[in-house]
């Protein structure tokens, strides 16, 4: 008896060592992001994050010695909506990174501008949509991987780093106020219904030891409702520069172009059109 409960001490004792030196290792950090974009309009969003870092997974080679989950929260707002994010991102090499999250959120009406952040059709898209401020709940379930690599890593030098980053998600958007095939739009994001959609970003860049420490070039591509044989893919390309302030201040600006726009008529249809200019866009970030 005296023997057992010394077993059942000794490996409770492992047990809260393990503990103690993997919270010895989780590192916490946050950000304030402020985004404004002028294109067919103004855009503005401020959002807060907070991500806490846990070694998981961790071995002694190069692409496992960095092993680790990251969770992370982020509450965004703008003159039209709020929403709330919530991700958990696996590194099990420093290659690859797998996500699972979701968001939820809502809208209103902002009328010194006319703006409306949720809207409701009476039918699929293509019908009338109409406001319905504060109507019903935003909601997002996604899954996705990452695939980065950093030429930096195999030449030492801080003039040979070229980065490249291609990111793959399937999501489920849906709006609790509509059924199936009842057109949405939350964001102005343009009349959406219940469904899956990809989404893929591709982002090629060259780093320097210089105040504008990245510049690059992105891809992003957009397959709304994947089941409608009907879809079409939409994309987004954007030419990067970030200028690092000091440690905690960076400025990214993106000058975007893309292949679809949103109808201005009432059903806030999203269609293909030829490649334009699309809007300026700057992200003031600071981290903490």
């Amino acid at each position: 008896m005296k023997r057992s409960s010394t077993k059942k001490l000794l490996a409770l004792l492992v047990i809260l060592l393990l503990a103690v030196g993997l919270f010895a290792q989780t590192t916490t950090s946050g950000n304030v992001k402020l985004t404004a974009a002028y294109g067919t309009g103004i855009e503005a969003k401020i959002e807060a994050g907070y991500q806490v870092k846990i070694p998981m997974l961790v071995g002694e080679g190069p692409l496992t010695s960095g092993n680790n989950l990251k969770l992370k929260a982020l509450l965004g707002v703008s003159p039209i909506a709020g929403t709330f994010a919530f991700d958990a991102v696996l590194t099990p090499l420093a290659v690859l990174e797998i996500n699972l999250g979701g968001s939820i959120g809502t809208g209103w009406d902002f009328d010194l501008m006319d703006l409306q952040g949720l809207k409701v059709a009476g039918g699929p898209i293509g019908s009338p949509l109409s406001s319905d401020s504060f109507g019903g709940t935003y909601y997002v379930g996604r899954a996705g991987a990452t695939f980065q690599f950093d030429t930096g890593v195999i030449f030492k030098s801080d003039w040979m780093s070229v980065v490249m980053r291609t990111y793959h998600e399937l999501n489920f958007k849906g709006y609790s106020h509509a059924d199936a095939d009842t057109a949405w739009e939350y964001e102005n994001g343009g009349a959406m219904v219940n469904g899956f959609n990809y989404k893929g970003e591709y982002i090629l860049g060259y780093q320097m030891p210089l105040m504008v420490n990245l510049v690059g070039v992105q891809l992003e591509t957009f397959l709304y409702d994947v089941l409608d044989d009907r879809s079409a893919l939409f994309g987004d390309a954007s030419i990067l520069a970030n200028t690092q302030i000091n440690e905690q201040l960076s400025v990214l600006t993106a000058v975007q172009f893309t292949n679809y726009e949103k109808t201005d008529d009432a059903n806030r249809q999203i269609v293909k059109k030829d490649p334009a200019f699309k809007r300026v866009a700057v992200m003031v970030n600071y981290a903490f």
